[in-house]
């Protein structure tokens, strides 16, 4: 296991969070990494701080940048879309750039029709995402930077199963492409488990673990996220398989819940520590 990770999400409402509270805070606790959140990095900037205090900043502690979370609806996109695309990832590199943060993770579209009205068939899909990925890929090869495709396990989500962003990562083939893996996202449009069993985990390089509510599937939301060890998720399998494969990727830890926004900052922070390292430390050193 290369290092354990706090997506800001996870604290995203809690009273009093801010970029540079959110570092202060995962230092002292003992994370390794952060995401850092499109809505963070963007009140941090607008607050009037610089990239290079930030840089500096992880040059003094153990805590180190990770992953940029996210480039959003990356896929499906209309010709102004496009052009927002390219604004935003120049944005990215910018920062990533700046302060060595190495991987971005990209969403996909939500609710994509034709002209007419109709649901695009998953070679359409697939194939323009295969594309705009290379494109993205290309645009951001010379900053050494990672692209990380998170399938979203949403019914209205264009990519929403690990096995078809496995395939559109693998169409790709570009060598800064890989993946991003959610617990809860990987249960909750029921991803097939010899998708992940048959996987090169060599092009996995976020894990963001997290734990579910049982509800039936189709109907999961983010709001139904619990810390990892408190649901249903077979998150013992998903391990022992990436145990198996040397897994050495980073594991984000990234709950979406209301009622731990309505813990302290400092509580939801060293709760979310604890509760993802009960979890690993079961099967990686």
């Amino acid at each position: 296991m290369l290092g354990i990770g706090f997506n800001e999400a996870t604290a995203q409402e809690c009273e009093g969070q801010s970029l540079i509270t959110d570092l202060k805070l995962c230092d002292d606790v003992g994370f390794d990494f952060i995401e850092i959140t499109y809505d963070c990095m963007w009140e941090y900037l607008q607050a009037g701080h610089t990239l290079d205090e930030l840089a500096a900043w992880f040059t003094k502690h153990h805590l180190k940048p990770w992953v940029y979370n996210a480039l959003r609806f990356f896929n499906m996109r209309d010709e102004e879309g496009r052009r927002e695309l390219e604004r935003e990832i120049d944005f990215i590199i910018k920062i990533a750039d700046a302060i060595g943060m190495r991987i971005v993770v990209i969403t996909p579209s939500n609710d994509v029709f034709d002209e007419d009205g109709n649901p695009y068939s998953i070679e359409e899909i697939r194939d323009e995402a295969v594309e705009s990925m290379r494109f993205l890929a290309d645009k951001i090869k010379p900053y050494g930077i990672k692209l990380a495709l998170e399938p979203i396990g949403l019914p209205n989500c264009s990519i929403n199963q690990y096995g078809t962003a496995y395939e559109i990562v693998e169409k790709v083939d570009r060598a800064n492409v890989g993946l991003a893996l959610d617990t809860f996202h990987f249960h909750a449009m029921d991803s097939h488990w010899e998708d992940l069993e048959s996987a090169d985990v060599s092009k996995l390089w976020v894990l963001h673990v997290n734990d579910s509510e049982n509800l039936p599937i189709g109907q999961l939301k983010d709001c139904h996220r619990l810390w990892p060890g408190e649901g249903i998720l077979d998150l013992k399998r998903t391990m022992e398989i990436l145990k198996e494969k040397d897994f050495c990727g980073v594991c984000s830890i990234e709950v979406f819940r209301p009622e731990y926004y309505e813990l302290s900052h400092e509580d939801n922070i060293r709760i979310a520590y604890d509760k993802t390292v009960s979890v690993l430390k079961k099967y990686f050193s």
